[in-house]
């Protein structure tokens, strides 16, 4: 536990400290449960995984999908996850296959891109226009705007023109599947999302007086508030469920 942030910093170190905690802890976790998975599909125990494997464990008729909404037998998702192209997945590999919104791989990254292309793009021309995002991906990036929902359509359609315009880098009118990529995160919420949502609750907890610092005292009389997030491995997704 000797990661976990102590008296003496600011508020934002602390946050920032117990962020990086709260990530290291959740990466090792993920880890792990990416390595028992793998031992269903590694049956000569050689340590990587042959996209045969895979599907062997795979009934493509029964409709499983991922987190990313198809199918995790595709084999274009395969193919992304091996990093070093040899045509296996080893343990890290096999680990962005089981989560790729926290790969750091290029090729997942622009595979993840790719798909929320497909799925907006109307007129098949594999990148997005204006109405493609704004009634496809607008709100899916900013989130709804309950408080002005009732704003004129023109002041809204001028707001997503903006948002538009920005992440249109080359101003060709469309968005790209790489013009994408900043936004990515947004769009598929990782272990740090998550991470940063935890620290940011935990302090918020452990501030009693609500004055924006958080003292000594305060951490040493709210203890869970830092020290919970050891117990929530076995309820990491009732955990993620809240901060969606």
């Amino acid at each position: 536990m000797g990661g976990v942030p102590q008296g003496g910093r600011g508020l934002h170190q602390r946050r920032r400290a117990l962020t990086r905690w709260n990530l290291e802890q959740s990466r090792a976790d993920q880890l792990h449960r990416s390595a028992r998975e793998m031992e269903l599909y590694d049956k000569n125990g050689d340590g990587v995984v042959s996209y045969g494997d895979f599907r062997a464990q795979h009934n493509e008729s029964s409709g499983e999908v991922n987190s990313l909404g198809f199918p995790w037998w595709k084999e274009e998702h395969f193919n992304a996850s091996d990093a070093d192209g040899h045509g296996f997945l080893n343990k890290t590999e096999f680990n962005d296959f089981l989560n790729p919104s926290d790969s750091e791989n290029p090729q997942i990254i622009n595979l993840l891109c790719k798909q929320e292309i497909r799925q907006r793009d109307k007129d098949g021309d594999g990148k997005l226009n204006f109405e493609e995002y704004f009634h496809g991906l607008h709100d899916h990036i900013h989130g709804y705007d309950y408080e002005n929902a009732d704003i004129s359509h023109i002041g809204n359609n001028t707001v997503a023109k903006e948002r538009f315009s920005k992440l249109d880098k080359d101003s060709d009118g469309f968005i790209s599947e790489h013009e994408l990529e900043p936004v990515l995160d947004k769009l598929h919420l990782s272990e740090r999302y998550y991470a940063r949502q935890q620290a940011a609750h935990a302090i918020s907890e452990a501030d009693k007086d609500h004055d924006g610092r958080l003292t000594l005292d305060e951490m040493i009389e709210n203890p869970y508030a830092f020290y919970g997030s050891v117990f929530l491995s076995d309820d990491e997704d009732y955990f993620h469920d809240e901060f969606r």
